[in-house]
């Protein structure tokens, strides 16, 4: 029964999400119009040939999100996939990402529960959700350093428009330096001993004050010791056998460079395929906006962030808004078509009940 309801419940949530999206205004040619009426007008024009890529992308590039999280799974567990399963997984997690308010940890929550039957924790999972993350953020920050760059050089941006290169450059540098730390705190055990006490009782306290009190203890201190633990085992192993991080870091690099891609298809659909640096410097600012914010895929705020910076990098602005609206539009379609029947099937079918575990 309790299938059937979260099965309700993200169909109707994919019904408020599509139309939230679908329907934001926006301006294009002076005149405002929604983004679903934006995107059809843009078409004409728009090559729609060269448009029509965007769909073996997405798919690869969705492909190539799971194999950072595969590639070190078969080497390191005896793990074994098929190239079908893999990218089912990968395409229903991109959809739950999409389709849940959590700030992207929907999609580790359904990992963690969609891999069970391969007796993988919590903790290595999330380990390797951490790992992905960390992989794709240096690639994104590489990638980002070499844009402002190349932008500087070509002097594209615009007076007054210095801000967006200071505060890419401060996103790509903060970045590092929070994966940094995290490498500082997970070197020794008595950090993650004091990060895991640390947390529970500010979680706990959390509930305690939302419950009022009803409820006194959610996590229990002894399973976050747990979860941490996994994350330092993990890393041990890591340590000592750096090779098979190897594949992962490709996959990764290809995954941050497809995932500016997409919005580059759309732009050389346009005739623009010059503004791929811009992309580059934007595309950073706009995810640090939208995973800030819980709306799903950070609407709303992720796109006003992309097209400013687009601006203030160089790019005319009817540009910047058609190449970020039209994309935002066929990613979230693709979304939602690739991702729900999977998911769909997966929630009906697997045989065990929904418990609340301490995981």
């Amino acid at each position: 029964m309790f299938k059937k309801i979260l099965s309700v419940v993200t169909l109707i949530l994919v019904a408020f999400i599509a139309y939230k999206a679908f329907s934001a205004n926006v301006v294009i040619d002076g005149q405002t119009m929604t983004m679903l009426e934006a995107t059809w007008y843009s078409l004409k024009s728009i090559n729609i040939w060269v448009l029509l890529l965007i769909i073996p992308e997405q798919i690869l590039m969705y492909y190539a999100a799971g194999q950072i999280y595969f590639a070190f799974l078969r080497q390191r567990k005896s793990f074994k996939i098929s190239q079908a399963k893999l990218t089912r997984i990968s395409l229903e997690i991109n959809f739950v990402n999409h389709a849940l308010p959590s700030g992207g940890t929907s999609g580790l929550a359904y990992l963690i529960w969609r891999l069970k039957d391969y007796n993988i924790s919590a903790g290595q999972i999330s380990f390797i959700h951490i790992l992905r993350y960390g992989i794709c953020a240096v690639g994104n920050a590489l990638q980002t350093v070499a844009a402002i760059g190349v932008v500087l050089i070509a002097g594209r941006v615009i007076p007054g428009g210095m801000w967006s290169i200071w505060l890419s450059a401060l996103i790509a540098f903060g970045i590092i330096g929070l994966i940094a730390v995290a490498w500082l705190i997970v070197r020794k055990q008595k950090n993650i001993d004091w990060l895991a006490d640390i947390s529970s009782k500010f979680i706990n306290k959390i509930v305690r004050k939302i419950t009022r009190g009803k409820k006194r203890k959610f996590l229990k201190e002894e399973s976050v010791t747990k979860f941490f633990a996994d994350l330092r085992e993990d890393y041990l192993n890591l340590k000592k056998n750096r090779r098979v991080l190897g594949k992962p870091m490709v996959w990764g690099l290809f995954y941050s460079f497809l995932e500016l891609a997409t919005y580059w298809v759309v732009a050389c659909s346009l005739g623009h395929p010059e503004i791929l640096p811009q992309i580059m410097i934007a595309e950073g600012v706009g995810s640090v906006v939208g995973t800030v914010m819980v709306t799903p895929g950070g609407m709303g705020g992720y796109e006003g962030a992309f097209v400013a910076v687009l601006v203030a990098t160089g790019v005319d602005l009817q540009i910047a808004t058609i190449t970020v609206i039209v994309t935002r539009v066929f990613v979230m379609l693709g979304t939602i078509i690739s991702g729900y029947g999977f998911y769909q099937h997966a929630l009906m079918q697997r045989p065990d009940k929904f418990k609340a575990s301490e995981e």
